[in-house]
């Protein structure tokens, strides 16, 4: 047996919004965290680059992985709303939904094995409440080297 793989560590929540947004292209994520964040007061907002698919949309334009952590604590029910509008929009998959019957949300915060990076920052938005954002910075801080990839 090969022994090529290495563990890997997410960051899980039932208080805070995170959204996992699977080949999309980077200007269109920032932009949804940005609006949406504010027009749902949903406090402050951060956006990380989780990994690189190599896909490219009709117009040549690069599709990525990419996560988006909101600030401000709220119930679950909330949350599960909130995943739901946000597959309406278009920024999350269906498969993400299912995570609604689990009662918490994980977005992982080290490497895969060699070929995917820890995730990156791309950008924040500060609008208010971070209490979200900064925990999951903190874990991300301390966990994101862990494992093969620097």
């Amino acid at each position: 047996m090969k022994d090529d793989g290495n563990v890997v560590i997410g960051f899980t929540t039932d208080t805070h919004l995170m959204l996992d947004c699977d080949l999309k292209r980077e200007a269109v994520v920032v932009e949804f965290a940005r609006e949406y964040g504010a027009f749902q007061d949903l406090g402050s907002s951060l956006v990380m680059k989780t990994s690189e698919d190599g896909q490219v949309d009709l117009f040549g334009e690069r599709l990525c992985n990419y996560c988006i952590v909101f600030g401000k604590p709220l119930s679950w029910d909330e949350i599960k709303w909130h995943v739901q509008e946000a597959y309406k929009l278009g920024i999350v998959n269906k498969s993400f939904t299912a995570l609604r019957q689990f009662g918490s949300i994980t977005i992982r915060v080290n490497a895969k094995n060699d070929s995917i990076p820890f995730p990156k920052l791309v950008t924040y938005f500060d609008n208010g409440d971070d209490i979200g954002i900064m925990s999951f910075l903190r874990f991300w801080v301390n966990c994101r080297k862990l494992g093969k990839n620097e």
